[in-house]
């Protein structure tokens, strides 16, 4: 029998917004590329955190990765000058600290302090209250110091433990390798610093130069991409008048990850990802 409106006795007596709550909503969440499918009850709904990933702190990226990176894992971003390699890396650490409480490292053999500092506000990234607050830790070593670098590691890694960092961005590895003179010594040193990143266990982003063949094969200097967990390609694409930055995630061990190539777009407020018009992925 039916009531007003034509809802039945036993529907007009549910009290005011079961009938709503009872209703299956789907929430699209990239974990293992699964539609996870809940009933509203009145309390919120609980989404699953993988806490085996990082997220990398650079919105479109995660949904684009399951998520984030693997945590401990080591990921190459390579490219070509002003593809925004750097940018991508300080924004990895930033975020980290601030929307995720992961402290950070920043060891470089090419930027100067005062310059990441001031680039990075340009943003509204404070690295310097970071560092003040014993968040983040910055490290300079001259080319010439390289070796250096390597024979400091117990020491880093004491630094690692005192402020419980959990990130760290090396930039650039071409310009830590360019200092040995030969590829033997070269690979050598290079294995030796990825023995010591697993060490540390901290999720790691390596920047390197790199360049994209025409059948999309990447290339970072000295072929260290074949060494990591992960690499991250940046590009320029150009059609006509339109040029544009592109990502394609070239690899990620253990990650179900997007294969087509995807648009960079730089705000006020650093690196956005985006999916890419088809028209520029051919390009």
């Amino acid at each position: 029998m039916r009531g007003k409106k034509g809802k039945t006795k036993k529907e007009a007596k549910k009290p005011a917004g079961t009938a709503a709550a009872e209703k299956l909503i789907k929430r699209k969440h990239l974990i293992g590329e699964k539609m996870l499918e809940q009933k509203v009850t009145g309390a919120p709904v609980v989404i699953p955190v993988d806490k085996e990933r990082t997220p990398t702190g650079i919105p479109g990226l995660d949904e684009f990765v399951e998520g984030g990176f693997e945590t401990k894992s080591v990921v190459i971003i390579a490219g070509g000058p002003g593809t925004g390699k750097s940018l991508m890396g300080l924004q990895f650490l930033y975020n980290g600290a601030v929307k995720e409480g992961e402290n950070g490292m920043y060891i470089t053999f090419e930027e100067q302090k005062e310059v990441a500092y001031r680039h990075a506000k340009k943003f509204g990234w404070d690295f310097e209250a970071l560092e003040h607050e014993k968040r983040f830790i910055f490290l300079e070593y001259p080319p010439h110091e390289v070796e250096r670098f390597i024979s400091e590691g117990g020491v880093i890694e004491d630094m690692i433990n005192e402020y419980n960092v959990k990130r760290i961005v090396i930039d650039s590895m071409t310009s830590f390798l360019m200092i040995y003179d030969n590829d033997y010594r070269r690979r050598q040193a290079f294995l030796k610093v990825m023995e010591t990143l697993r060490k540390w266990g901290c999720t790691t982003v390596l920047i390197s130069e790199g360049s994209i063949t025409e059948n999309g094969e990447v290339h970072t200097p000295f072929d260290i991409e074949h060494l990591s967990d992960g690499l991250l390609a940046l590009r320029t694409a150009r059609r006509g008048d339109i040029s544009e930055i592109v990502l394609e995630i070239v690899k990620l061990r253990g990650t179900a990850h997007e294969r087509s190539p995807l648009l960079v777009r730089f705000t006020e407020k650093g690196i956005s990802i985006l999916p890419l018009h088809p028209i520029l992925a051919r390009a």
